[in-house]
């Protein structure tokens, strides 16, 4: 992306499947286009659940268009790891797949998400680009700025509402007593805009994540927490830090979608990736 032009999210998310396609199942499938495309067709019939007719057909192509890329194992994909992983007959490789694929839907939209924030938050935007300057493009590296960026935007907006747990002993919970296996929902937008107990609750505050403050909250599970803390976090958040890292030292970009974002002002309880819009142009 060398010249000035519009970033939205149709001309995103094609680049951004492609670099899952290549994660998830290596460089030979990065331009599989169509099987991107049949899962989530197969996504949008079961969310019918039994209002809509089984495509077994459908599923049946899908899995073996997947079994033909996850068959070459290619070197550095999760495909690899996947290969190498101990199996047995009751173990079907392929059937986890689809989820690592349909999972970074979110993580894309999060990442939109973080960039309309740093491109309407000057201060916090300086910061990054402070901590990009002369960086390595070569070897991989951390990026707690950007990743911060992520994480507030998983705050500000849970790509997971509510967050399913069972109790596992009786438990005290707001002067009441729940027995054990009692389903409990944790909803969180209430907790990470909890402005009685954060003072940040609704502003962009990405310095939380690098001093401490949001994990002393107890609180913020922009991943969930506990024993089913999502596995591929540090995934996805390096991901996203170094796409947002080759966009923003690379240009200068500004939201110009609406609603406008404001620094100090509360931002929205809502804010669809679908419809955010940015202008960019190179650095000078």
């Amino acid at each position: 992306m060398e010249r000035t032009g519009t970033l939205d999210w149709n001309t995103f998310i094609p680049v951004w499947s492609r670099i899952v396609r290549r994660i998830v199942l290596g460089d030979s499938a990065r331009n599989n286009h169509e099987l991107t495309d049949l899962l989530a067709r197969l996504r949008g019939r079961a969310n019918w659940s039994l209002l809509h007719p089984t495509r077994r057909d459908l599923r049946e192509e899908f899995l073996q268009r997947l079994r033909v890329q996850l068959h070459r194992a290619e070197p550095g994909s999760l495909a690899e790891a996947n290969a190498k992983t101990p199996k047995n007959p009751e173990t079907h490789p392929e059937e986890q797949v689809p989820q690592w694929l349909f999972a970074f839907d979110p993580a894309g939209m999060a990442t939109f998400r973080a960039l309309a924030l740093l491109a309407s938050h000057p201060t916090e935007l300086a910061a990054v680009a402070a901590e990009l300057r002369g960086r390595d493009l070569v070897t991989p590296q951390d990026l707690p700025g950007l990743r911060a960026a992520v994480l507030e935007s998983v705050r500000l907006w849970p790509t997971t509402p509510a967050i399913l747990r069972e109790t596992t002993t009786t438990t005290e919970l707001g002067g009441r007593t729940l027995q054990a296996k009692t389903l409990v929902v944790v909803l969180a937008p209430f907790f990470h805009r909890d402005d009685e107990r954060l003072p940040y609750a609704d502003h962009f505050t990405p310095g939380i994540w690098q001093d401490g403050t949001a994990q002393a909250s107890g609180s913020l599970v922009p991943f969930s927490a506990g024993p089913a803390i999502c596995a591929g976090q540090n995934l996805v958040l390096f991901l996203a830090s170094t796409l947002l890292a080759s966009l923003l030292e690379r240009h200068d970009i500004r939201l110009t979608s609406e609603p406008p974002l404001y620094p100090g002002r509360r931002l929205p309880g809502t804010l669809s990736p679908f419809g955010l819009r940015f202008s960019f142009s190179p650095h000078p």
